[in-house]
């Protein structure tokens, strides 16, 4: 259940980085603190590409301790 928890928010973070090219704003908040959108970008999809590659890796461990 817990890897699926990853892959879930992975796709919710890249459609929201995806949302902000569609915006079109100059500054994001997150958390109450704004953010150059570049920044806020490249941060978000960081995070996404890691709990992308922490899903991949336990579906290739769960795959491995099923032989």
């Amino acid at each position: 259940m817990k890897k699926y928890l990853s892959l879930v928010l992975a796709i919710i973070i890249a459609l929201d980085v995806w949302m902000s090219f569609v915006r079109n704003n100059a500054v994001e908040n997150v958390f109450g603190i704004e953010l150059n959108v570049w920044v806020y970008r490249v941060l978000w999809s960081l995070l996404a590409i890691l709990l992308f590659t922490n899903f991949i890796g336990e579906l290739k461990k769960e795959k491995t301790t099923e032989k």
